[in-house]
């Protein structure tokens, strides 16, 4: 199916041009960020619009790239680039939108350097937008590289790293695996042209070759994600970030990985890659759990958060290794929600971050006094652990099955770690609503009743999610 008009490309370039706004306008110093924040969010909302229309025009049931968008880029070499998108690809575009908007509630009353965080996310919206939407090798690249240049700037302005080193290690690592996926795409484009991510999933390379671009493919996604040994890096940025917004981007870095992976991975697998999934199935096990513990034990409701984002991370991985076109449609269904919930999670522990600064007090028993953040952040957990209030919870079980049924002690593993992070997020919660006289939080700090609005308004997106994912789709 082809695009009678240019919906894909103007999703792409309508963050691109708000961000162009932002940058170029000049304003009063007073109001240049709060002018910034307004577009940023119109600009949002606007492409939201924009997505949902183009949900209208796609076959939800085809796995076929759809509304396909061909722009000749080089004649010699003959390069061509494609816009095309599947439901997958759109759920994920469309969560990214929802999760910075909730993440533009944590930054509202943020005055530092406002507008560069402003330019910064709507850049790194484009840039990602364009890499959900890229269909053939060329564009994917691109915006595959494209999006550390945003995330970059984000990590080291408002990423709250003291350690400098650490986000230059973080950019050279995730350099670095553009620079593997670079080679891969050259060879590809040698044996086959400019071919499309469809067409890539059923090329045979030869042997010597083939192994070489497999595996620089396989090293360049498996980067992003915080399995072992790459846990270390993206961990010591990660569970850092204070900054509410600059987490919700980050997080999506792994599901980056993971999407590589759905495009990429070859149809059928051979006895040779099927060996090398089963070891990649124990270390992510192994990770697994041993994040779920540490997350236990760790007093920071921070790096409990980055906790419960790297499990499901690597739970989604093992669920696309599985190459089973159903897990496939979970996965990304599972994601949908998944998403919007760390999104929530993160402002809203943001918003106790600053509120015990601010009040320089413990926030053991806030929620006893604040109703309206009670009522959220509860449902958020409950959400989050896997209970029936989202597309999360049939579809994570039915991925668990599959990896149950794959390897009985490997699921067994991911079932422990998964209820160890459910237990920790629990802890929190408990901790949070357990009534102390010491806590200095009171009625006041409770959120505002645009903000309590806004969230119930996320909620009903989850509940709806559970009932159908695509209950927002109506069919012309």
């Amino acid at each position: 199916m082809s695009s009678s008009f240019a919906l894909l490309s103007l999703i792409v370039a309508l963050p691109f041009l708000g961000m162009l706004f932002v940058f170029t306008t000049k304003s009063q110093k007073e109001t240049q960020g709060h002018n910034a924040f307004h577009v940023c969010v119109f600009t949002i909302f606007a492409n939201i619009v924009l997505i949902w229309r183009v949900f209208m025009l796609i076959n939800e049931k085809s796995r076929d790239l759809q509304l396909q968008e061909k722009f000749n880029w080089l004649s010699t070499p003959d390069i061509n680039i494609v816009f095309a998108v599947d439901t997958f690809s759109l759920l994920l575009i469309l969560s990214m939108h929802i999760a910075v908007l909730i993440g533009l509630i944590g930054v509202r009353s943020n005055i530092y350097k406002q507008k560069s965080l402003m330019v910064f996310t709507l850049l790194f919206l484009s840039m990602a937008t364009g890499f959900f939407v890229a269909a053939d090798i060329f564009s994917f690249y691109m915006f595959f590289e494209a999006m550390l240049i945003p995330l970059f700037m984000l990590i080291g302005m408002f990423g709250e790293v003291k350690k400098q080193d650490l986000i230059y290690r973080f950019f050279l690592y995730n350099f670095i695996g553009a620079l593997l996926l670079f080679s891969a795409t050259m060879l590809i484009y040698y044996y086959y042209g400019s071919i499309t991510l469809q067409q890539v999933a059923k090329i045979h390379i030869k042997s010597g070759v083939g192994i070489y671009v497999w595996s620089a493919i396989f090293l360049a996604f498996i980067s992003r994600i915080p399995i072992w040994p790459f846990h270390y890096w993206i961990s010591s940025i990660n569970s850092g970030i204070r900054n509410p917004l600059a987490f919700v981007i980050t997080s999506f870095m792994p599901i980056s990985g993971i999407y590589g992976f759905i495009r990429f991975l070859p149809s059928n697998f051979s006895a040779d890659i099927n060996n090398y999934i089963v070891w990649i199935n124990i270390i992510g096990a192994v990770t697994m759990v041993f994040i779920a513990l540490i997350g236990l034990i760790n007093r920071d409701a921070q790096y409990k958060i980055f906790s419960y984002v790297t499990i499901y991370n690597i739970m989604y991985l093992l669920g696309v290794l599985t190459n089973d076109n159903i897990i496939e449609h979970n996965i990304g269904y599972s994601l949908f929600c998944f998403v919007i919930i760390v999104a929530s999670l993160s402002v809203i522990n943001s918003y106790i971050y600053h509120k015990e600064q601010e009040n320089d007090s413990d926030s053991r028993g806030f929620l006893c006094r604040a109703r309206r953040l009670s009522l959220v952040y509860s449902f958020m957990i409950i959400a989050a652990i896997g209970l029936p209030v989202s597309a999360i919870f049939i579809n994570n079980f039915l991925i668990l099955s599959k990896l149950l049924g794959a390897n009985l002690e490997i699921g067994g593993l991911l079932i422990f770690a998964i209820l160890i992070v459910g237990v920790t997020l629990l802890q929190e919660l408990i901790r949070l609503k357990t009534n102390d006289a010491n806590c200095k939080l009171g009625k006041n700090d409770d959120i505002s009743t645009w903000q309590f609005v806004f969230m119930l308004f996320v909620i009903f997106v989850l509940v709806m999610s559970f009932l159908n994912p695509l209950w927002f789709v109506i069919n012309e």
